[in-house]
């Protein structure tokens, strides 16, 4: 079964070409809180992750990662921030740490 990053927009498949332009893919955290805020960052109305759902690496800034050995890792508590966003999904003024305290986005 193919594996699609589930960010809006995003049209990255684990594949041999998106791999060759060394973008990874990173499962959700087990962890329910840590799990819920990336649920919340994504912004998708209504989005719960399964086990199966994963993001790209294009999501994550270069710190997020761990790139000291041959395997990529997410470091603990990297949160993906790089979206391209559809203009309604955009909030200004409103902190993403209030809305992940709340656990819940108003759009």
């Amino acid at each position: 079964m193919p594996e699609y990053c589930v960010a809006h927009g995003c049209k990255n498949e684990r594949n041999a070409e998106v791999k060759a332009r060394k973008i990874t893919f990173h499962k959700f955290p087990k962890e329910k809180h840590k799990r819920r805020q990336w649920e919340v960052a994504l912004r998708r109305k209504n989005f719960v992750a399964s086990d199966h759902s994963v993001l790209c690496s294009v999501h994550f800034n270069p710190e997020d990662f761990d790139r000291t050995g041959q395997t990529v890792r997410l470091r603990a508590g990297a949160i993906p921030s790089v979206f391209s966003l559809p203009a309604h999904l955009h909030k200004v003024g409103v902190s993403l740490s209030y809305t992940l305290s709340k656990h819940y986005i108003c759009i």
